[in-house]
């Protein structure tokens, strides 16, 4: 009989196998990546858990509560009603009222609406390929300088740069500072010299926070947060800092790049990257159950 319980250090690389299973590269990582998740603790323990079946993990699945929605990451292949489940009904304790799944794959797609889910929104991946070809330099801006992240003195100014920049995009819902830092500078990979702000001023007007790479899935870099706060928006501060970041990740060896963005951003986010060259290169389908 399958057990149902809380995620151990000792699961990690089968998790890490599951999510290769079950989403092929699209969620390719390594057990290093899901024992930090772990030690993360803006996540509680008891919503992380695996699926036991004499002795094997079968399945995966996480939730996390944001403001009447929970969020419901899973990686199940074969055992993917037992996870929804238990999702469900923790969220239905809660008082949710809806639930979100992450989906790409058709088998997937056929258990959610099964269960009556239906799709909401989309986000891409997108690549750029540079070969030996070095990403031609960022263009100036009239009273704005790209600098990088002094970390711990621009930790403050930096979160609520970021909050401010995405306050109007589509899910986003308000953090406080220290759940910011433990899914940012708390991060395995992270690494200071790869984040760049633009100041105007005393003014931080937009921010890039990248990865050399990936955890557990190494071959190209990583835009990981990329926004330009309201008042500084269409002035090409977004273009110069992706540009900015494309440089700084060549000169690390990465001749590939890629970041993930809502397909429907407000800002105009995908055009942006289409006009620097990037391409979209798989869809992840965001799915909703109502309550």
């Amino acid at each position: 009989m399958a057990e149902l319980r809380a995620l151990r250090d000792e699961d990690a690389d089968a998790v890490a196998q599951l999510f290769f299973e079950a989403f092929g590269d699209a969620r390719r990582m390594d057990g290093n990546e899901i024992r930090e998740w772990l030690r993360n603790e803006a996540l509680q323990p008891e919503n992380l858990r695996v699926l036991v079946e004499e002795g094997e993990v079968v399945g995966y699945g996480d939730i996390w509560n944001a403001g009447g929605t929970v969020d419901l990451d899973a990686a199940a292949p074969g055992r993917w009603g037992e996870i929804f489940d238990w999702a469900e009904e923790r969220a239905r304790v809660e008082g949710a009222e809806r639930v979100h799944s992450f989906v790409t794959g058709h088998e997937l797609e056929e258990v959610a609406e099964a269960r009556g889910y239906r799709p909401i929104r989309a986000s891409y991946t997108m690549e750029i390929d540079f070969g030996d070809d070095v990403p031609r330099p960022t263009d100036e801006i009239d009273g704005i300088e790209l600098r990088g992240y002094r970390h711990p003195a621009d930790e403050q100014r930096i979160y609520e740069a970021q909050e401010e920049a995405f306050a109007d995009h589509w899910g986003h819902n308000p953090q406080t500072i220290e759940v910011w830092r433990e899914f940012s500078v708390k991060q395995l990979n992270f690494d200071p010299s790869l984040w760049f702000l633009a100041w105007d001023g005393e003014e931080i007007a937009g921010l890039a926070l990248n990865f050399a790479e990936r955890s557990g899935d190494p071959g190209y870099g990583w835009v990981g947060t990329l926004g330009v706060r309201r008042a500084w928006r269409r002035r090409g501060i977004g273009e110069a800092l992706l540009r900015h970041s494309f440089r700084a990740l060549h000169e690390r060896g990465q001749r590939r790049v890629r970041l993930a963005v809502d397909a429907e951003s407000l800002t105009g986010a995908t055009r942006l990257y289409e006009r620097a060259g990037m391409q979209v290169i798989r869809q992840m389908d965001t799915w909703q159950l109502v309550l």
